[in-house]
């Protein structure tokens, strides 16, 4: 196994810090919902993290080597837009209008968890990297505390709520195939890079679908608050952390850093009961500490006396 495999202190303090913020964002779009149309929000997320991002990347490289890749990468870099943000985004954004309002926040964080189960599998098939028994122990574990964590609540199987709910685990298969492209791309392309790229194409995408799809004239009467929530969205969690996020994946395998998504329901449940006036219990925090449990096991890994990683 890759001696960079395991994910350091100061990594895991900075992944840490990435999902607590992602966990973040789920109140953050509810209340934006509010005042914003689903698809209209996700363009203001791609602008808002496009923008800045674009200018400091531009400032870093030359623009015809961060917006004209290689012939080679085109699709692969486009592939990245469509499900890091574009499909994901509207997928999120329509499936949490059509939950129930009193758990949409929280139960949209517990959906999204599901992503590592189809990157786990996904890594080991396309990027050859290995599943051995503590990281398969380790993602059953977090596994069932986010299930745990769903059945608290329960999941409605029926009418707009179960297309709500399949539209979010949608969401999370998209995120899971962006990680695979993700990590391709980093092997020839700086993390600010793609991250400018792909944001710049999916507000391409997302342009004709918006004035298609919604009546713009609403953005008149958006607050303030909502436009505070839009910039935070774009500029943080689809900016700022990903840039973060990018980087550990640089050097780190996929499969055990996605582990850390299970944690995005933990703290997602507890900003919607501060900020979106959702429920909130003991088990939160009980089955929050399996999936830590379970990301602990996955993470962890003992050398041998000649220095080789061993499970």
């Amino acid at each position: 196994m890759s001696k960079n495999s395991k994910i350091e202190a100061k990594n895991f303090s900075v992944l840490l810090i990435a999902v607590i913020m992602w966990g973040s964002t789920f109140p953050a779009i509810k209340i934006a919902l509010g005042d914003i149309e689903p698809v209209t929000l996700g363009l203001f997320r791609a602008i808002f993290g496009f923008i800045p991002i674009a200018i400091f990347t531009l400032w870093k490289f030359d623009w015809r080597t961060t917006l004209r890749p290689a012939k080679n990468d085109f699709l692969i870099l486009v592939g990245i837009a469509l499900t890091q943000f574009y499909l994901p985004l509207v997928s999120q954004n329509v499936g949490m209008t059509l939950m129930d309002p009193k758990t949409a926040a929280s139960m949209s964080s517990l959906l999204q968890a599901t992503a590592p189960i189809f990157t786990i599998f996904l890594s080991a098939t396309f990027l050859g990297e290995y599943i051995g028994l503590k990281k398969a122990t380790g993602t059953a574990i977090a596994l069932s505390g986010t299930v745990m964590l769903v059945t608290r609540g329960g999941i409605v199987l029926r009418g707009a709520t179960l297309i709500g709910n399949l539209m979010l685990l949608g969401s999370a298969v998209f995120y899971a195939i962006s990680g695979l492209l993700v990590k391709k791309a980093l092997d020839s392309y700086n993390p600010l890079r793609i991250l400018s790229f792909s944001l710049f194409v999916s507000v391409i995408l997302f342009l004709p679908t918006t004035f298609f799809l919604e009546d713009m004239t609403h953005i008149i009467g958006i607050s303030r608050g909502s436009w505070l929530l839009a910039i935070y969205l774009g500029l943080f969690a689809n900016g700022i952390v990903l840039i973060v996020w990018y980087y550990v994946l640089r050097t780190k395998e996929l499969s055990k850093q996605i582990l850390f998504v299970y944690l995005i329901p933990f703290f997602g449940i507890i900003f919607s009961y501060l900020f979106a006036d959702e429920t909130i219990t003991i088990q939160t925090f009980i089955f929050g500490a399996v999936i830590l449990i379970g990301i602990t096991i996955a993470q962890y890994e003992k050398k041998s006396e000649s220095g080789k990683v061993v499970e």
